[in-house]
């Protein structure tokens, strides 16, 4: 994938798991906010890892939505995969158009203005 500014990959991931299933997105939504509530109380890496081996997301998701862990596992998988599929096949349809020439500032300054179009 080539670099985009953070918030439009941001929009993209969003908008790609918004178009997962129902059951994919709840379950993929689950598991992620779980593995970032133990980030944001970990201090460090070491401790994250302990966090996640001690509160298993894939684990608390199996008991939660009361089906088997490795099916938990290929959910996720699928739904990744699907992510990925979709910003990808997004960002390759990006075509950015520098507007820098056509647009001034109101002090007649240039600006940098771009426009993307997907």
């Amino acid at each position: 994938m080539k670099a985009f500014n953070p918030i439009l990959i941001e929009f993209l991931h969003r908008s790609a798991i918004s178009n997962l299933p129902d059951q994919k997105r709840e379950i993929y939504q689950f598991i992620v906010k779980m593995e970032n509530q133990l980030e944001e109380i970990s201090l460090n890496e070491t401790q994250f890892m302990s966090y996640m081996i001690d509160n298993s997301p894939f684990k608390a998701a199996a008991e939660y939505f009361s089906v088997d862990i490795f099916f938990i596992k290929k959910v996720m998988d699928e739904a990744q995969a699907e992510i990925d599929r979709i910003m990808n096949k997004r960002c390759n349809r990006l075509k950015w158009v520098d507007c820098t020439d056509r647009m001034k500032s109101q002090h007649g300054e240039k600006q940098w203005s771009f426009l993307f179009i997907s």
